[in-house]
């Protein structure tokens, strides 16, 4: 299985995406929406980590996911993809955390694909932490808190939630834009989470048939599945244009509204 995903590390690594600026970010506060930016959640190793906090105006506490950025867990940042979803997830009423996590040139001599894998599922424990810990300030239903991200994100929270090494805490949904799960789909449990997977037919980075696979094993067990399958569709989609007739934007909270609300 590691060999696979030394492969996949080669392939992601020509695809990481640069992330908005910090005042790009901030000059999309809107009426009603507000963004809180570089949040520390966290320090490991000396490290801060940070998170982008997009926040909706509501009296009630609001339904929350936490999303990793992709970049073969060599790369990437906030602010890209995650931050567009995050964004349009507010201004529909969610709580959204776009978080950074550490990267396998985070964690020093001897390094290795797994270990920066690991990292990433234990940041993204990290954050989930952060976030329940401060749902009153962020004013949050924590009984109704999602997990997702792109392609190297949508692994780590597809691993976390349903892999071998799955974390303790367990999240009410999963968005897996265009990731995988290399071999460990078997270990989905009847009673998991349920999960959207958003993959184009024709990506070779990480092929379509990794969300397929996923499906399958889902279904086989009754766990609750969506699989958006967008023909022809490359790596790393353009979330606000449509796609027979639906952007993934509005596909993916969807998804969510009848998750979660």
């Amino acid at each position: 299985m590691m060999d696979q995903f030394k492969v996949m590390l080669t392939v992601l690594c020509l695809f990481v995406i640069a992330p908005r600026s910090a005042t790009a970010q901030l000059g999309l506060k809107r009426a009603g929406l507000s963004l809180e930016s570089n949040i520390e959640y966290a320090v490991v190793g000396g490290k801060s980590l940070r998170l982008d906090a997009y926040l909706p105006a509501a009296k009630d506490p609001s339904p929350a996911i936490v999303l990793l950025h992709g970049g073969g867990f060599t790369g990437g940042a906030k602010g890209g993809y995650t931050g567009e979803l995050a964004r349009y997830l507010a201004d529909h009423g969610y709580a959204a955390f776009d978080i950074d996590y550490r990267l396998m040139g985070d964690l020093g001599p001897g390094a290795t694909l797994q270990k920066a894998m690991a990292a990433a599922q234990e940041d993204l424990g990290r954050a989930v932490e952060h976030v329940v810990a401060k749902s009153k300030m962020y004013a949050i239903d924590t009984a109704r808190l999602a997990v997702g991200g792109g392609s190297a994100g949508a692994i780590t929270a597809l691993l976390a939630t349903y892999g071998e090494t799955r974390s303790a805490w367990r999240p009410k949904a999963v968005v897996s834009l265009w990731g995988g799960m290399y071999g460990q789909e078997k270990e989905i449990k009847p009673g998991d989470p349920p999960v959207c997977l958003v993959h184009g037919t024709a990506d070779k980075t990480v092929p379509f048939a990794h969300s397929a696979s996923i499906a399958t094993a889902a279904r086989k067990v009754e766990v609750d599945v969506v699989l958006l399958r967008i023909e022809n569709g490359g790596h790393t989609l353009p979330l606000n244009e449509p796609f027979q007739g639906r952007t993934i934007l509005e596909s993916v909270t969807e998804f969510l509204d009848k998750r979660l609300r």
